[in-house]
């Protein structure tokens, strides 16, 4: 099928939306929202950052990134047929190996939109993971899917 699939502008380097948390103490799974912290200070494995000093990107980039999801997508039935489109958020953490976990969506306009969006967030190959202090950590992340019906 030949359908077009648009994907949304990126938030920030290579484009991750991150979440709306605050900075928290460097706790098991704390959220780091910034790092201003101390360089001697160690990264405790289960934290997760939401802005490291270095983001995650996919690799080759965006242009990379859209590339995977336009060969890999598999528009839904159930939506063409009803003409649905609409953006999906898929939300994960992105370890420090660069491996999608604990994906799920955040919001989408469902029609098997949700479903397809978050298929294809699961099967990304890793990326090149966040850093902090010159060291790869885990991240929490957002993308946009946007998916168009007309062909």
């Amino acid at each position: 099928m030949n359908h077009s699939l648009r994907l949304l502008t990126f938030v920030g380097a290579l484009g991750l939306l991150a979440t709306s948390q605050s900075h928290a103490q460097a706790g098991p799974n704390a959220i780091i929202a910034h790092e201003g912290l101390a360089t001697s200070a160690a990264i405790k494995p289960d934290s997760v950052f939401i802005n490291p000093e270095v983001r995650p990107q996919f690799v080759g980039g965006d242009k990379a990134f859209m590339a995977y999801l336009s060969k890999n997508i598999r528009y839904p039935q159930q939506a063409l047929q009803r003409r649905v489109s609409g953006r999906v958020y898929v939300n994960f953490i992105l370890s420090a190996q660069g491996k999608v976990q604990d994906a799920h969506v955040i919001s989408g306009p469902g029609s098997g939109l949700n479903d397809e969006a978050l298929r294809l967030v699961w099967l990304m190959p890793p990326w090149e993971p966040g850093r902090s202090n010159g060291q790869p950590v885990r991240v929490a992340c957002t993308v946009p899917i946007a998916f168009n019906s007309e062909r």
